[in-house]
């Protein structure tokens, strides 16, 4: 019995939190009956937890950049590279992660899907945790700082040096 009370509060929670989330995942029935998931089921609740990833992971990297670099004075967050200083919300990183990393596993691994995606962000937390990896990080800093040296420069990049 306390699991399927705590199955419908989880439900509750999801039906409440304004997160999309596939309708299949809120019918307490079906995920009380074990049944397994179908293929567009498992492709459907790869790309829902990866927008959840997605945002875990850029709100992770500003919690970050403000222990590193402290906030703008309009209490924004910010990136500091050499001398320049760019204001970066939750919205920037969840969209240099998209095309940064996203646009490649799923251009490489296009038959998967967001599977590949959401192998990517499991395997990287799971690094974070057992090895103490700042590999994402040192990837999104990365991005920044080739970003702050084009804006810099005024040159545009080709598009095979963004990937």
């Amino acid at each position: 019995m306390k699991n399927k009370r705590s199955l419908e509060q989880m439900v509750e929670y999801m039906k409440s939190s304004g997160t999309h989330v596939p309708e299949w995942l809120l019918d307490i029935n079906r995920l009380s009956s074990g049944a397994e998931l179908s293929r567009d089921e498992m492709l459907e609740y790869a790309e829902c937890f990866c927008s959840q990833a997605r945002s875990v992971e850029a709100l992770t990297y500003l919690i970050e950049c403000e222990e590193r670099f402290g906030l703008a004075a309009n209490g924004e967050h910010i990136f500091v590279h050499g001398n320049v200083i760019m204001q970066i919300d939750k919205g920037v990183i969840e969209t240099l992660l998209q095309c940064q990393i996203e646009a490649t596993i799923l251009e490489k691994r296009s038959a998967d899907r967001y599977i590949s995606v959401m192998q990517f962000y499991l395997d990287d937390r799971l690094k974070r945790a057992e090895e103490g990896s700042t590999w994402m990080v040192d990837f999104i800093d990365e991005v920044l700082i080739s970003g702050s040296k084009f804006l810099i420069s005024g040159e545009i990049p080709p598009a095979k040096e963004m990937h």
